[in-house]
């Protein structure tokens, strides 16, 4: 299982000589990691600015999907594995340059969920299936107007194929939903949630039990994290210092991870710091080396993106130069952080590199920028991981 919780971004076991010999045109290897570390582009990616290969999910056999943009500004799908190759796809429906296929998460038994956006600006997820078979549909009430850009909006997948994540209504007020195999959808909302605009109820990940965890924005506009048990009851948490949760995933073990923004000096400064959150309510909260801590009205900080069944946690670390490195913590707390050899380091881009996925063996799939601002994948594997 694996879960991603951000929308697409538009700009998206072979020895490693066999590895690098087969997909020499999508994948290369650098020295880093102890030649760990892999960069590959998905087939069609553009090479300008903004376009390229961004990864969203990665399951425990290493096949990953994501979004790619290619030289004319078209946003696809992709899945696949370097040691397989890749294969883009379009949702039925989509429109690539108007609009997106845009993935967000992919099962063990690789089913691909996420959405997509068709030549009206309308929104629309989708369940894609290992043989390319594809099922759109939306939520019950999800705002589909020409324009609205807004629609159904999945989360995540677990191994049973069941799909949570939220839809916008025409008040740009966000519900959640469940949608099973046989097509049934369940909508919900959080009592705690407000019915502002962009407030609401956000699901971002379910495990294998069915429990979902995310975010209920609430009628003041601050937040607090979801978490509802397959029954239907809430559990919902609030870490003391905490104002607003921007991720939140939940693994088989009911180990809540993601991140959350702190306020500082009333209100004029912010920044995004990492939490776990054991079943039993116990809190570790962590900040990545390198880390802008408190000193800028800024979204800089740690940002947690991914968590898998052993606890460890992928992510970026945006500093005070606003650039961006990748960091990976383990369940012991560990921190490693690293840079993708060749990404842009350009203070006040908002760039560098971020892991997004992580699966049970732990490795992790991301994106990394290059000077021309152009969006490539890599894949970092643990030591202990022969690819």
């Amino acid at each position: 299982m694996n879960t991603h919780t951000r929308k697409c971004q538009r700009f998206a076991y072979l020895p490693l000589s066999t590895a690098l010999a087969v997909f020499a045109t999508l994948a290369t290897s650098v020295q880093a990691q102890a030649q760990q570390l892999l960069t590959f582009d998905a087939p069609g990616a553009g090479t300008g600015a903004y376009q390229g290969t961004s990864p969203a999910g990665i399951n425990f056999a290493g096949t990953m999907t994501g979004s790619v943009t290619d030289s004319g500004n078209g946003t696809h799908g992709f899945v696949g594995a370097i040691k397989g190759g890749f294969t883009s796809f379009d949702a039925p429906g989509a429109d690539p340059v108007v609009g997106c296929t845009c993935p967000a998460a992919i099962n063990d038994f690789g089913v691909v969920t996420g959405e997509e956006f068709d030549s009206n600006g309308a929104g629309h997820a989708f369940v894609r299936l290992p043989d390319g078979a594809f099922t759109v549909f939306d939520a019950p009430g999800a705002d589909t107007a020409p324009g609205s850009y807004a629609g159904t909006t999945p989360q995540s997948i677990n191994d049973f194929g069941v799909v949570t994540g939220y839809f916008w209504d025409a008040n740009s007020t966000a519900h959640g939903f469940i949608r099973t195999p046989d097509g049934n959808i369940t909508t919900f909302d959080d009592p705690a949630a407000g019915d502002g605009s962009y407030q609401g109820t956000y699901p971002y990940s379910i495990n294998n039990f069915g429990v979902i965890v995310g975010a209920t924005t609430r009628s003041d506009n601050s937040s607090q994290g979801l978490l509802r048990a397959p029954n239907g009851t809430y559990a919902d948490f609030q870490f003391p210092s905490a104002t607003y949760y921007n991720t939140a995933y939940i693994n088989d073990l009911g180990v809540i991870a993601g991140s959350y923004s702190r306020i500082y000096l009333d209100s004029n400064v912010f920044d995004f710091a990492g939490y776990q959150r054991t079943p039993d309510g116990k809190w570790t909260t962590y900040e990545a080396p390198g880390a802008e801590i408190g000193t800028s009205y800024s979204y800089d900080g740690t940002w947690t993106n991914a968590l898998n069944i052993e606890g460890t946690v992928t992510g970026y670390v945006s500093d005070v130069n606003d650039e961006n490195h990748v960091f990976v913590r383990n369940a012991n707390g560990k921190i490693v952080v690293f840079d993708v050899p060749g990404q842009a380091l350009i203070p006040g881009s908002g760039i560098g590199s971020g892991g997004e996925a992580i699966n049970a063996q732990g490795m992790v799939a991301g994106r990394w920028h290059d000077p021309n601002y152009a969006a490539h994948g890599f894949l970092w594997l643990p030591e202990t991981i022969n690819y």
